[in-house]
Formats: C-alpha cells, structure tokens, sequence
C-alpha cells in the first residue's frame, strides 16, 4: 500500500512538471518570502529587522563578525590603528563593482560614511558618532578618524570597528 502511495504521489510530481512546463534545471529565479516589507530601501535611513535581511542580500560591509567574534575582512581586505588608535586606516578590496558597474574605491566609501554621518534622519549617525573625519589616502585606502578617548583602549578594535560590521550597506 505504501509503495503505490509513493508511486502516485511521484507520479503526480511529474505530471504537474509537465503540465506547468517549468524544467527545473533551467530556472533563473531565488524567491524568497519574507513576513513583511523592509522600510525603506536606504541603508541610512532605514530601521526594521527586514530592511537589514534584504540589504544583507544586496550590500557587503567593510568588515564582518566571524562566529568565533572575530573582525573578518569583506569590503576592507586589511586595517591598522593610527595616531594613538584613534584613526584605522583601511584597504578597500580592488575589482569590486556596484550594481551599476562603478568601481568601489576610497571616495565611494567616503561618500556612504559621510551619508550616514550628515544626512537628515540617518539612523546611523549614533552608531559612527566617534568619528570626526573620513580622510582618501588613495584610491584604495580610507582613512577614519576619531577625537573621542572610546578608541583608545587596549582593544580598540571590537569597540570602533563593530558599528560598521553591524548592517550591511553600511559603509
């Protein structure tokens, strides 16, 4: 009884694959289903849990959060602290394009940081509030500098660096 069961049942997979003429090795989309609609399609100004899934899917950051809570490289392939730890220089990734094929470079990361810094309702503006300026070394090193004492622990790295690993799109 159990073995005509699963043979109708496959039989019935079949039939609707040929009925719907979708060969699945041929198809082009991911959907993904999601409980409601992120916010906004802003990486500064919006706030909700779904927004951050949907710019996950859409934007990298500078750097991540290993599971083991380690400052990994995405975006920015290395970093030193400067100035009594309180500038981080880093190197952005070279190759790496936007959607509408412009290069990553330093100005690019100056630009979303100086965004999230100065734009009118930036929900980022309290998590990046330390840094004071947003120096071009060169095409492809970016310099963040900060007044505040915060970056000037024995472990500066953790404190000043997760706010940019925290959202993707954050720059």
């Amino acid at each position: 009884m159990l073995k005509r069961k699963l043979l109708l049942a496959g039989l019935g997979l079949m039939f609707s694959a040929i009925l719907t003429g979708a060969p699945a090795q041929t198809t082009q989309s991911l959907r993904i289903g999601l409980a409601e609609d992120p916010d906004l399609l802003d990486p500064t100004l919006a706030r909700t849990y779904v927004g951050r899934i949907v710019f996950a899917s859409l934007c990298d950051k500078l750097v991540d959060i290993s599971p083991e809570l380690d400052i990994v490289p995405q975006l920015a392939t290395e970093w030193q602290w400067t100035d009594g730890n309180k500038g981080l220089v880093m190197k952005i990734r070279q190759g790496v394009k936007f959607h509408d094929g412009e290069p990553l470079d330093a100005a690019a990361v100056k630009f979303s940081l100086e965004r999230h810094l100065n734009l009118p309702g930036s929900n980022r503006k309290a998590e990046i509030s330390a840094v004071t300026a947003i120096d071009i070394v060169d095409d492809h090193t970016v310099k963040r500098s900060s007044s505040t004492a915060s970056c000037s622990s024995r472990s500066p790295t953790r404190r000043c660096v997760s706010p940019i690993c925290n959202r993707a799109g954050s720059t």
